[in-house]
């Protein structure tokens, strides 16, 4: 899931990467710390950006840290990526000072988020960047004409789940903790998606998470409609050259006094 989220999502990804780029010219960034790496998109992308850096991925999942490597030996990368078996809501101290780090989709797992904002202010130099990404909903993929149909197949997911964890506001615990916030920004996705590739295998896997949950609140005909595009019918998902790629994400840009 995490794989094909970055790889149709993979224009959004550089558009974010090459902007904190830009932030962090002047920066002299040498070590870099990816906090919940999961499949590694975003350490590779951050070592692509910042050639002279060294990137140090950190995630609870042995298993995820292995992808990461493997990812990172097909990119050419093995040399300037390592991994941490690494939990930032515990002491971090051990992984050594950093310029930037990165949390993407990552923070509002963790149980005490503003422990974890301080040990990464402790992890930054002074003048370090710290850059944290989050859904702000979750993603939209279905055409346009069944815009609706995904409105309530998402309400019937959030009435089931009694809610969500997308869009916390970090801006508190940031200040609480000590950064100085530079600028937050978010970043709009709206484009065309064929099914007939990765995005119908996203489309098909993602919708077939929510439908776990969902279909006891969906009416007979959203459970038959749901049914029909998750399946291998000329309708499905993956058979569509329709799809639509909508949401957006928000970054926030702090800095270690």
């Amino acid at each position: 899931m995490l794989e094909l989220d970055a790889l149709v999502h993979k224009g959004y990804l550089t558009d974010v990467t090459t902007w904190l780029q830009g932030l962090a010219a002047d920066a002299g960034v040498q070590r870099v710390l990816d906090v919940g790496a999961g499949a590694g998109s975003g350490t590779i992308a951050l070592a692509q950006r910042f050639p002279e850096a060294n990137v140090v991925a950190t995630d609870l999942s042995e298993g995820m840290l292995e992808r990461v490597r493997s990812l990172a030996d097909a990119s050419g990368l093995a040399g300037r990526v390592s991994t941490e078996l690494a939990d930032i809501g515990a002491d971090v101290a051990r992984l050594g000072t950093f310029d930037l780090a990165w949390a993407s989709a990552s923070l509002h797992e963790v149980g005490d988020p503003d422990r974890a904002f301080r040990n990464l202010r402790d992890a930054l130099r002074p003048g370090g960047l710290l850059a944290v990404v989050e859904m702000d909903s979750p993603p939209r993929m279905l055409p346009l004409d069944l815009a609706d149909f995904e409105d309530r197949l998402y309400a019937a997911f959030a009435h089931a789940s009694q809610g969500n964890a997308y869009h916390p506001d970090w801006t508190d615990p940031l200040y609480r903790s000590g950064f100085e916030l530079e600028v937050r920004r978010t970043f709009m996705i709206d484009e065309p998606a064929d099914g007939r590739g990765r995005a119908g295998e996203y489309a098909t896997l993602y919708l077939s998470r929510i439908a776990q949950a969902s279909t006891a609140n969906l009416d007979d005909a959203d459970r038959a409609l749901l049914t029909t595009l998750l399946g291998d019918g000329p309708d499905g998902l993956r058979q569509r050259a329709d799809l639509r790629l909508r949401g957006s994400r928000t970054a926030w840009i702090a800095r270690r006094p």
